[in-house]
């Protein structure tokens, strides 16, 4: 009896955590892919005309091309990740009201 109130405990908080994190994760989805995607094409160009006139080394270059594919990348993934949680945070709570 008393494992089963500490498993629910520990529960619990594992369901605060998750559930601030999905919060969190809404909050790039609200500023919209054209910001993030503007953001991509920043980073990206900036690496490329700077290994182009010879500013940056290939490897600080190719860093800032990976940093704009990944602002890129965002937009389409953070959805799948809040639903993921979602679910997640779904199944937690049918295993604590058990």
């Amino acid at each position: 009896m008393l494992v089963k109130y500490i498993i629910k405990v520990f529960l619990c908080l594992i369901l605060v955590v998750m559930t601030l994190i999905c919060w969190l994760l809404k909050i790039p989805m609200m500023l919209g892919n054209i910001f993030l995607y503007f953001l991509s094409i920043i980073f990206i160009l900036t690496g490329v005309l700077s290994y182009g006139f010879a500013l940056e080394s290939a490897r600080e270059c190719g860093r800032m091309i990976i940093i704009g594919m990944a602002f890129g990348a965002i937009p389409d993934f953070v959805p799948f990740l809040g639903k993921s949680l979602e679910t997640l945070v779904d199944k937690l709570l049918s295993m604590i009201n058990e």
